[in-house]
């Protein structure tokens, strides 16, 4: 009985060696008959560019409770903005103009890969010091006028938040040679209150230092302010013309900025302006991807402004 078992168990055995030999060698006769698998053409993943909350000068400004709070609260409203003006989000560069008379402050943007701006927005000017005219000095309550850069940002300023301006620049220095003190400090910030500086809702200066933030961080170290006394078309300087009848100092510096006014009105390029050794300023061709390097075509006639600009890393 053990000897029929063996054998039985044995044949068993053989068949179901015999039956996986099979199969293997039907599974290779499959495989073999098979297409090989398509090659994989995926391309590999590609890091886009750097967003701008990724870059240092954000990551730093954002370490301060009320830029990450600016972010916070305004980051939909922003996208939003450039969105329903058909504008590529995020900008490459912005730009500011102010108009005194009027107390607004546009902001213009430009798109990557375009190279005229575009306006976002305008904003009310809630506060803003002195009269119409440029500053000469130290105390007379004036807000400047001409052509300047933000060359730093302030997340702790006692109006909130502020974009500082660097006046005195090279016209403002001839111009104001027999001051004693030029003065300084002058911001563009939040609070609605001034003293000399040009004052925003909180919530206004929230969208603009985070849209400049922005910029900041995707590589625009300057960004240029032109300051205004009021729109430079035919019909305000008739205005200026009939009020400040007695003042032809004032009504002759207000020409020598209407050339970059107009300028940008034809172009929406953002001027290279510089100024002669008298100080009067000249236009000086297009400022290319970097409006803050005003280019210099002859360094005895032309100096270029904001040379001596601090800060803004």
């Amino acid at each position: 009985m053990l000897r029929w078992f063996m054998k039985s168990a044995s044949g068993v055995l053989g068949a179901t060696a015999l039956l996986l030999v099979c199969h293997s060698s039907a599974d290779a006769q499959l495989a073999r008959e098979m297409p090989a698998p398509p090659r994989d053409t995926t391309p590999p993943l590609v890091r886009g560019p750097l967003l701008p909350t990724e870059s240092g000068f954000a990551l730093d400004q954002m370490r301060y409770d009320r830029v990450l709070e600016a972010r916070v609260a305004t980051r939909f409203t922003i996208k939003r903005m450039f969105h329903e003006r058909g504008i590529r989000y995020p900008a490459a560069e912005i730009f500011l103009r102010i108009f005194k008379r009027e107390r607004a402050l546009e902001l213009w943007v430009r798109p990557d890969g375009q190279d005229r701006y575009e306006l976002l927005k305008s904003y009310a000017i809630c506060a803003l010091a002195g009269e119409l005219g440029p500053k000469r000095r130290q105390g007379d309550n004036q807000v400047p006028e001409g052509f300047y850069n933000i060359d730093f940002f302030n997340p702790i300023s006692e109006y909130h938040l502020s974009l500082h301006l660097d006046y005195p620049n090279r016209h403002d220095r001839l111009a104001g040679a027999e001051a004693a003190n030029l003065g300084g400090d002058i911001y563009i910030h939040g609070g609605c209150a001034s003293a000399g500086c040009m004052a925003l809702t909180d919530e206004g200066i929230k969208e603009l230092y985070w849209v400049a933030v922005e910029a900041r961080a995707l590589g625009q170290h300057r960004i240029p302010v032109h300051i205004f006394p009021a729109r430079l078309d035919a019909r305000e300087i008739q205005g200026l013309e009939r009020s400040f009848a007695t003042r032809p100092d004032l009504l002759h510096f207000w020409q020598t900025l209407k050339p970059a006014y107009d300028f940008f009105q034809t172009t929406q390029r953002v001027p290279a302006v510089a100024v002669d050794v008298s100080g009067t300023y000249q236009l000086n061709g297009v400022a290319e991807s970097k409006p803050q390097l005003t280019p210099v075509h002859d360094t005895r006639r032309r100096v270029p402004l904001g040379v001596n600009a601090g800060g803004g890393s």
